[in-house]
């Protein structure tokens, strides 16, 4: 059932809060529907999506080289343990020393980027449901003149649907009367004469 949307039907941006819908500008289908025809708004969007993107991978990447550093520096005061506790060497107090500072600096810094990897979801998030209202505010008056469209083409094509149906059941009767007649003549005069008729009057179905 083909269903027409109201002409007045404004969207409640309330319906889409609960979503987390999946960044549109990496969805093909979507870029090929909007090229060339994107609002000063899908732009606006399309572009701070893609900032959020970026700086999301760069966090996220940050995170996972603080993690590594903050490994390494576990594993040398694991490492420099015996020479503390077993031999009290100053050396390795020292160099411990400064992989427990190293390592609560590198927590600060993972406390401060996991908070902004928190922050950067809830942004990217938002953008994504604006981008997601912006589309679906142009998508429906864009199905509305489609099916105005379809609606007035409708009748005109229906009529040439009937109109072929019978000009294709017309030409199907002529070329079966036609196979029909020059059967007829083969049989009465035979296949010589009916070729030469052929020739002479041009056979009108082959």
């Amino acid at each position: 059932m083909k269903r027409i949307f109201a002409k007045n039907a404004r969207l409640d941006p309330a319906m889409f809060k609960d979503l987390k819908p999946p960044p549109l500008i990496l969805d093909a289908l979507w870029q090929e529907h909007f090229r060339g025809r994107k609002t000063d708004r899908i732009n606006f969007l399309e572009v701070k999506i893609k900032d959020l993107m970026k700086e999301n991978a760069k966090n996220s990447q940050l995170e996972k080289e603080l993690n590594a550093k903050k490994r390494q520096c576990l594993r040398q005061i694991i490492e420099l343990s015996p020479g503390i506790h077993e031999n009290g060497s100053a050396d390795a107090k020292k160099a411990a020393s400064v992989c427990q500072d190293a390592v609560l600096s590198i927590n600060k810094d993972l406390e401060a980027a996991e908070k902004r990897s928190g922050e950067l979801a809830s942004e990217l998030d938002e953008a994504c449901r604006e981008l997601l209202l912006e589309t679906v505010s142009i998508i429906y008056p864009m199905l509305r003149e489609s099916q105005s469209k379809l609606k007035e083409l409708e009748p005109k094509a229906q009529k040439l649907r009937l109109e072929l149906k019978s000009l294709v059941e017309e030409q199907i009767r002529h070329e079966e009367d036609a196979a029909r007649t020059y059967q007829l003549l083969h049989n009465l005069v035979g296949q010589e004469i009916a070729n030469r008729l052929d020739d002479l009057y041009g056979r009108g179905v082959t």
